[in-house]
């Protein structure tokens, strides 16, 4: 993935924002960069799901779950934050309450995430807290709220989706 910023680094570092903003390369990699987070996000909808029909069994394995919390993936995240061109260049949209699931715990959710305007400050908390859940389970321990981190990854998956990127290549 790094390799694919390398020109448009370039671009952007000679053009400036604007100029690369309109350029094709922002469009080609502003596709590739939320289809990557994308497929990361789900991953991780998909091991909090599971995790969550573990815990709340009647029997639940305290290794498995953190089996599951230690797999969470941040790779795309992590590669992508690494570079040069400023993440948040890709994740512009605001976030929309109508993206989240509609669970009994969401205005605690909300009053929680009250700060986060765009989807680049969702991104930012989810991958935060991620972050955290699997520093503990390094440790041998569960610790954090899996649901709100599963309600905030939900919601930006469906923001994702709902991004208009083809109304950014009409500008060429």
């Amino acid at each position: 993935m790094l390799d694919l910023l390398l020109e448009p680094t370039a671009m952007f570092v000679k053009g400036g924002i604007k100029a690369f903003r309109k350029s094709q390369e922002h469009h080609n990699l502003l596709i590739a960069v939320q289809d990557r987070i994308r497929r990361e996000v789900k991953f991780n909808t998909a091991l909090l799901q599971e995790f969550t029909k573990y815990k709340n069994s009647d029997s639940p394995e305290e290794y498995l779950c953190l089996t599951l919390i230690k797999a969470l993936e941040t790779e795309a995240f992590d590669e992508i934050n690494k570079g040069v061109l400023p993440l948040s260049m890709f994740f512009e949209q605001k976030s929309l309450k109508s993206d989240f699931p509609k669970w009994p715990e969401k205005e605690k959710y909300f009053k929680w995430m009250e700060n986060i305007i765009t989807q680049y400050d969702l991104l930012e908390r989810i991958y935060h807290r991620i972050k955290l859940i699997k520093t503990f389970a390094e440790g041998n321990r569960v610790q954090g709220n899996v649901r709100y981190i599963q309600f905030m990854l939900i919601g930006l998956q469906k923001s994702i989706a709902n991004t208009d990127i083809q109304s950014t290549s009409n500008n060429n």
